[in-house]
């Protein structure tokens, strides 16, 4: 699509998710999606649409987006997208840059998050017959893939799409770097990026990393405070289970009656669980980021230091230059020959 078209498919979608008149269409596929997920409650769906309606159909912002990314002129090419489906139209960034690009998308939704993502592209699609995606269940005649997947469908994604241009993306969780300074705010920000989408999300936080000295009590009572996770079945379920395999196992830990606490030198926590990580100083804290960044998406922290950092509560807000992976996917996508 060429720039000007983009930018009016982007205020028609802002709009029709604004309009009441739309609101009994939106609300259908809302209840198909809490019936193919049992994890998609009607708040985690409303949460993504929100955040995706704020970040994503911002005319102002995508305007300021090609200012620092240079439009390349350049053939059209097909690029097959396979999505992940974790959280409610988790993919949707992916179909934006292809389009922005000026290029056409081939979309493979994920089993998990069909309904959502149906739904923003059959807006799309009628905004205009002209607008370049398409949902297949093959990738036949892609030019160029983006798949993101599991560790293991990556290793099959690597191998099976070696011959043409590729992004693959892999599993990925995000961490809190603490250095006693944080406020109360900072927590209830920190507790947003943790409990957000019941943690099933790469910037979801399962590890925080505080100073040897630390009391964490002011954050535990922060973290207390979030018992609506408990209504959920399935985040309850996980809860109980690590709950009881803990005390079967007499391993230590804390229980916030919400969330279960464990200091483990480890990124990828459980459902239900977060990993405490104690650091003598952050020379050391950093190389050890430094040798896990294949496996961190973000760093939510006020330490201006740390890489790929964003600001507490900020974590599930990513904008429109928050690449997964720290892959600028539009500068892949404008370079396609």
């Amino acid at each position: 699509m060429k720039k000007d078209s983009f930018l009016q498919l982007i205020g028609f979608l802002h709009d029709y998710f604004t309009k009441s008149s739309n609101k009994e269409k939106i609300e259908l596929f809302i209840e198909k999606a809490k019936d193919e997920n049992p994890w998609f409650s009607d708040h985690l769906i409303r949460e993504a649409m929100d955040a995706i309606q704020i970040q994503f159909f911002d005319i102002n912002a995508w305007e300021v987006f090609f200012q620092e990314h240079p439009e390349h002129v350049k053939a059209s090419k097909k690029v097959g997208l396979i999505l992940a489906g974790n959280l409610p139209a988790v993919g949707l960034h992916d179909v934006l840059m292809t389009l922005a690009s000026g290029n056409t998308a081939l979309v493979k939704l994920s089993s998990q998050d069909k309904s959502i993502m149906q739904l923003y592209i059959q807006v799309m699609q009628s905004f205009s017959s002209d607008v370049p995606v398409q949902l297949v269940d093959r990738l036949q005649g892609a030019e160029a893939v983006i798949a993101t997947g599991s560790d293991f469908s990556s290793s099959y994604f690597s191998h099976y799409f070696a011959s043409m241009p590729h992004i693959i993306r892999k599993n990925r969780t995000s961490i809190a770097l603490l250095t006693g300074n944080e406020s109360k705010q900072d927590f209830e920000g920190l507790a947003k990026d943790i409990f957000s989408y019941y943690g099933l999300g790469c910037r979801n936080v399962s590890t925080i990393a505080i100073p040897e000295s630390f009391d964490p009590t002011p954050l535990f009572d922060v973290l207390t405070t979030y018992h609506g996770v408990l209504d959920h079945n399935k985040y309850s379920n996980n809860y109980q289970y690590h709950k009881t395999l803990f005390l079967l196992n007499q391993v230590q830990h804390f229980d916030l009656g919400n969330l279960l606490v464990l200091e483990r030198d480890e990124l990828v926590s459980p459902v239900g669980v977060i990993f405490l990580k104690r650091y003598s100083s952050l020379d050391e804290l950093n190389a050890w980021i430094q040798a896990h960044e294949h496996k961190i998406q973000c760093v939510v922290s006020q330490e201006k230091t740390a890489s790929n950092r964003v600001y507490f509560g900020e974590s599930q807000q990513p904008g429109l230059s928050d690449f997964a992976d720290g892959i600028d996917t539009y500068a892949f996508l404008s370079n396609l020959s």
